[in-house]
Order: C-alpha cells, then structure tokens, then sequence
C-alpha cells in the first residue's frame, strides 16, 4: 500500500499536460509589433502551473489553432491578406508534441480568424472577407482542396466594424451542425453538413438572431446542447440563448464590462468550466476575464466579479481539462499568464506568467 501511495504521488507530480499555442509573426498583418516564432509547444505542470517552452514550429501568422479528436492532428491557419496566398496547414502529432507538415492548401478570403472541425470536414472561418470554406479531411490527417465556400451577405449599423459580413467563429453542435457567428450581420448562422453531398445546408430556423450593432463574436453551448451563450465584442454582453421546439430564444443578455471602466473595450474570448458552473469572457481594453456563475436549473448568469489578465489585450483563453488551470494569451504585452482556479467559487489566483510572442491562440493537447 506505501509503495503504491509513493507511486500514485510521483506520477500526480509529474504530471503535465501539452498545449499549443498560435501568434502573430508577420509585422502589420493584421497587428503591429508582432512577435511571434510560429506555433509554439508547451508542458504544463499540473501540480503547480508552471509552463515550459519544448519548441516552435515556424509557419506565419497561425493564429488560430484546433486539434482533432484522437489527438493525432493539427490544423493552423494563416491569418493574412488574400493578396500574400494564405494557406491553411495540416500536421502530424509526434511524440512529445512534435509537429510534422502534412499538407496545405489555399485561402480563398481574407484573415482567416478560427477553425473547427466536423467529421471528415474541417471548415475555417474568414473575418475579412465574411465567407467560410469546408476542406475534405482524408484518413491520414491530410487536406483537400477547398470543397465548399459558404457566402454570408449584409452589414449592420456600425459603418465602421459591420460595413460587410464578418465571420468570426465555427462552432460545432449536434454533431453534424455548425453556427458561423458573425460579427458583420449580428447573427450567428446555422448549416448542416449534407451526409450524400458533404456540404453544408443552411438551417435558418436555428440561426440566433442578436440586436443590431451587438458584434457577436464567439460562443459556446452546455452540456446538453439545448442553451447557447454568445459574447458581443462591440457591445460588451453575453446572450444567453434556450433551445425550445426547433429554435432558439433569446433568454437573457448580461454586461461582461466593468461598471467603473469608462475607456474602449472589446470582447474576445468565452469558455464554460468543465464543471458546468462557471463561465468566463475576456475583455479587451479593461484586460479583464468576466466570472459569472450558471444557475443549474435556468442556466442564467449571475456576475461573481472580474480578475485582470496580468497583461494587455487579451485575445484568447483557456481552461485546461481538469478545471485547475486557465491560461490567458496577452497578445500585445507577449505573454501566457497561468491562474488557478478556486473549484467552489470560480474566482482566479495569479501563478506563473512566460514570456511569448504575440499569443493568440491556446489549445490543448493531452496529458503525458
């Protein structure tokens, strides 16, 4: 028993999980003053948040990361102008994180911002140009050439952030569906991926619909697929949507700004806990991460406070698996900032920062 308590102590110390993350590196496109080295592979030390660097993968400008669902691949896009032949990369996993290149294939639009996979489909989302395009996946990881590019058309009343369509996100939900979150037309658009044809059929009775000028930027949904919770980068709100019959309705909206901050702010991120209780929103301009705790029956959000990210510009956060640690990506002070997790409260303690490049992105691999 002694030695099998020493046994179960050492691999708890030892243990580490493996997390990616994207950057900017190409210096005005679309930010200023980037950094960044590729994609960079970390280990994190799940006894005390501690973050080691194991390498860098070159590529330029992979913002936006996503890892399948056996581990086994990477996929990374290029966030760029048309003009300079972004590409969307596909990679082999290797032991200890390694990455080797599959393939890439084309761009076809501007500022590819997000990515998701759907069986055998990998679809990416592009800002500028509003539009979203499905890539064949074969067996061995690699990609197809474009199959299916998914148009959105109109603006919204901010002449100067929704003169156009502005895809923002992929979202995944009944394991065949996707909403395209659009920032350019407050909506966040539903498809289905046609089993015969593989492409993708838009569903406009599941479209969430959002008041105009609100910028709906990124979401998620519980557990049950049955309530959606979407973060507003223009307007500063979460709605909270509830599945009822064959469409969603708006439930409830709930401000993730400070009430004392009086400067410009911009949404960007939204995770849930894995525990289902806690939800969080990163804000840029405050530099802030929104605490909200989920009512288990209604699943309406109630603030807990806000928690600065020890850092500027906040593009992205994560919550690894486990719930013990979120790591939030400061992309313009180049640093990955680790806090702890109060289990029964959901509020943040500050553990480890690491300076990185322009951090946009993080994604998490697998624990070793």
């Amino acid at each position: 028993m002694l030695f099998q308590a020493q046994l179960l102590t050492t691999m708890l110390i030892n243990s580490f999980i493996i997390f990616y993350t994207g950057s900017y590196t190409v210096d005005g496109v679309p930010v200023s003053g980037a950094k960044g080295q590729g994609i960079g592979c970390f280990k994190l030390d799940q006894s005390n948040g501690d973050i080691e660097l194991l390498h860098f993968t070159q590529q330029r400008n992979p913002s936006y990361l996503t890892v399948s669902e056996d581990r086994k691949f990477l996929y990374a896009v290029e966030e760029m102008t048309e003009d300079i032949n972004p590409g969307v990369f596909a990679y082999k996993i290797d032991r200890k994180g390694d990455l080797t290149l599959l393939n890439s294939q084309k761009l076809t639009g501007a500022y590819a911002c997000h990515l998701a996979i759907v069986k055998d489909r990998l679809i990416v989302a592009n800002y500028m140009t509003g539009n979203a395009l499905s890539y064949p996946i074969h067996e061995d990881g690699s990609l197809e050439p474009c199959h299916q590019v998914i148009q959105h058309e109109g603006t919204g009343p901010n002449k100067q952030r929704q003169e156009g369509p502005h895809a923002h996100m992929v979202y995944p939900f009944n394991k065949d569906h996707i909403f395209l979150v659009d920032l350019g037309i407050d909506k966040a658009k539903a498809y289905q991926l046609d089993a015969e044809t593989k492409e993708w059929v838009a569903v406009p009775e599941l479209d969430l619909t959002f008041p105009p000028g609100t910028g709906p930027r990124h979401m998620v949904m519980d557990a049950s697929g049955d309530r959606a919770y979407v973060l507003s980068e223009l307007s500063g709100e979460i709605f909270v949507f509830e599945k009822t019959g064959n469409q969603f309705k708006q439930v409830q909206k709930i401000s993730f700004v400070p009430k004392d901050y009086e400067g410009n702010f911009g949404g960007a991120a939204i995770r849930l806990h894995p525990n289902g209780r806690f939800l969080y929103a990163s804000n840029r301009g405050p530099d802030s991460i929104a605490i909200f705790e989920m009512n288990s029956q209604s699943g309406k959000l109630s603030l807990i406070g806000h928690h600065s990210t020890e850092g500027k510009n906040p593009r992205d956060f994560n919550i690894d698996p486990s719930g013990k640690w979120l790591i939030a990506a400061n992309q313009d002070s180049d640093n990955l900032v680790v806090f702890s997790i109060d289990q029964d409260r959901g509020t943040l303690s500050k553990v480890s920062t690491v300076d990185v490049g322009t951090p946009v992105n993080v994604a998490w691999l697998s624990e070793e």
